[in-house]
């Protein structure tokens, strides 16, 4: 008769922290694309719709790496095997998020997705005027000036969102791995 035995795969860090750094890339490729095709079509001397079609394949080549990165990133993580299931729950229970620094991610993710959704707007202009500066640049002319406030508003926004990232990222991992715990602890 075999012994029976248990694997577990918890999940990693990471994810979600790639998908927010793919979601702000598109977002400035985005906004780029359109003021920016015609500038670098001319200095690369060839046609807006090439320029395109390049910030189209780089949009690709971000989504495969991100995508790629999560799945090393998961498929690396630990799946250690136990022969019984109370080594198991042990482990588990040594993996568990602490209930302080759960209550800190958690706090960190939501001021983190307050300040990404007050100031998305105000970020998008300080994206805008940002792709602007770098229009004037390609075309020789003076860089002119950013606003202040729409520079301050781009940090604030940014800080929101690795404070969403990473905070968030940390709870959701944590509620997972609590959840194997409490679903292997309660089959004891």
């Amino acid at each position: 008769m075999e012994r029976p035995s248990f694997t577990v795969r918890y999940p990693e860090y990471g994810h979600l922290r790639a998908a927010i750094a793919f979601a702000l890339f598109a977002l400035v490729v985005h906004r780029a694309t359109p003021v920016l095709a015609g500038p670098l079509a001319e200095a690369a001397g060839t046609t807006a719709s090439r320029a395109r079609l390049g910030f189209a394949a780089l949009l690709w080549v971000g989504l495969g790496v991100a995508v790629v990165v999560s799945y090393v990133r998961q498929k690396r993580g630990r799946a250690p095997e136990f022969g019984a299931r109370d080594v198991l729950v042990t482990f588990l229970d040594q993996h568990r998020p602490e209930p302080a620094r759960h209550a800190v991610d958690g706090i960190a993710a939501l001021f983190g997705l307050v300040i990404v959704v007050v100031g998305y707007g105000r970020f998008v202009d300080a994206l805008d005027g940002a792709i602007v500066i770098a229009r004037r640049l390609l075309a020789g002319a003076p860089p002119g000036s950013a606003a202040l406030v729409s520079v301050a508003w781009g940090i604030v926004f940014l800080a929101g969102l690795v404070g969403l990232s990473i905070g968030g990222d940390r709870f959701l991992v944590g509620l997972a791995r609590e959840a194997l715990y409490r679903y292997h602890a309660a089959r004891l």
